[in-house]
């Protein structure tokens, strides 16, 4: 009965009236979900074979760029594939963690954490410039890089390093370090290790930053100086990891939060949290709103569904056009 629910609900999908409301793009680790904030599931993208895709955005043409392992994929608004650059493989294999849209989606920027380096290429997959990163191809591949964003009004990107648990403003192109956040004294004991995941910069030029398996939101001056920190207990969110962010209109942070290897259900009840600057939760997509309209990944070990969400893109339907004015 489960699976003829969900098999109706996707074919349900396509005769879905675009409606102007405000949507939630999520990385979902095998495949892209689209929901309202009511929790009605709008769109979904899946590529047969895909997984570890971390990062998507919604672009103002109505198509959508992910990142996956494999590397970069670009789709129109009708999910036919107009661009693939893929990760480039290494002695220890390859692996991309992250994207972001540039010029207003004339240029896409691909964290290449086996290559350790940011490349840029334009709509006709040409390469236009490539930042180096620090080497830490002596690290776990998949424990280097974690995300890419540009700086604003500067000519760099804030890229997290995951296992070393440090920020780095990179300059372009040159790959030359502006400046080093150390995350490691900033964070609160926890039951498991702290992994840097993702920054924000807010309008005022502050940074947020989660931790990833260690379930904690950062707040951090300019300078990176620690202005607040909350834990997923603190904020009585139900989740197994803090992944991406994004910062909204209102000042309000919204926080992807992840299932990734249940071994209970409730490990895994928020999808969603948006916190206002002082903390407080003020909105939480439950995973029970969603779960019977996507097919997640069955957990080997508990057997157990998951979504594993990654991070969220939100934006109106009715500016679309402004859907990459946002900080994230």
């Amino acid at each position: 009965m489960l699976i003829f629910h969900k098999i109706a609900w996707l074919m349900t999908l396509a005769l879905t009236p675009l409606l102007a409301e405000e949507r939630f793009l999520l990385a979902a680790d095998t495949q892209v979900i689209e929901v309202n904030r009511d929790g009605h599931v709008t769109e979904i993208l899946k590529q047969p074979g895909q997984d570890g895709l971390y990062d998507a955005w919604r672009l103002p043409d109505g198509g959508i760029a992910y990142a996956h392992r494999g590397g970069l994929m670009v789709f129109d608004k009708n999910q036919k594939l107009v661009l693939e650059h893929a990760a480039r493989s290494t002695d220890k294999g390859a692996e991309a963690n992250s994207c972001a849209v540039l010029d207003g989606g004339k240029l896409f920027a691909l964290l290449d954490s086996g290559a350790c380096e940011i490349r840029v290429v334009n709509r006709q997959g040409h390469v236009v410039n490539t930042t180096p990163l620090p080497n830490l191809q002596a690290a776990a591949l998949h424990f280097r890089y974690r995300a890419v964003r540009e700086v604003r009004d500067e000519n760099a990107f804030w890229v997290s390093q995951n296992e070393r648990m440090t920020l780095l403003k990179v300059e372009k192109v040159t790959g030359k370090i502006l400046q080093t956040l150390p995350l490691s004294a900033l964070v609160k004991p926890a039951k498991t290790p702290h992994k840097g995941y993702a920054v924000v910069q807010g309008q005022d030029r502050s940074l947020f930053a989660t931790t990833s398996t260690g379930m904690e939101l950062l707040h951090l001056d300019a300078n990176g100086k620690a202005l607040s920190c909350w834990t997923a207990e603190e904020l009585a969110i139900k989740c197994r990891y803090f992944n991406g962010m994004q910062g909204l209109e209102n000042d309000h942070i919204l926080v992807a939060c992840s299932d990734f290897h249940l071994t209970s259900v409730e490990q895994g009840d928020d999808v969603l949290a948006e916190l206002d600057p002082t903390g407080k939760v003020l909105w939480q997509l439950k995973r029970t709103q969603i779960i019977d309209q996507v097919d997640g990944y069955i957990e080997p070990k508990s057997h157990l569904e998951e979504l594993r969400i990654c991070n969220v893109h939100a934006y109106d339907t009715l500016r679309l056009r402004d859907c990459l004015s946002v900080s994230r």
